[in-house]
């Protein structure tokens, strides 16, 4: 039944079985059902390599001057097929 409905959970299964009139508790369903395998997911290192080339990197900062004063730096840093350059 679970291969047939793969959306189906063990409480939706176990339901199922009692309207036919098999008396099975939830968990011994939910230990039988058919796992599902996830498809494995991306490396951090697969992200970036396919993201290189839109990659983009922003910092905000202060900068206290000799005199006193205040500056306020804005920083923005884009990918170019592999190298760094600022914007």
């Amino acid at each position: 039944m679970s291969r047939n409905n793969p959306r189906w959970g063990a409480p939706r299964v176990h339901g199922e079985l009692l309207k036919l009139g098999i008396q099975i508790t939830e968990p011994t369903v939910a230990k039988y059902m058919v796992r599902h395998r996830k498809p494995p997911s991306q490396t951090w290192r697969t992200f970036l390599d396919n993201h290189l080339k839109t990659l983009v990197s922003v910092d905000f900062f202060v900068v206290p001057t000799v005199r006193f004063q205040i500056l306020y730096v804005f920083l923005v840093l884009a990918t170019t097929g592999g190298a760094f350059s600022t914007l």
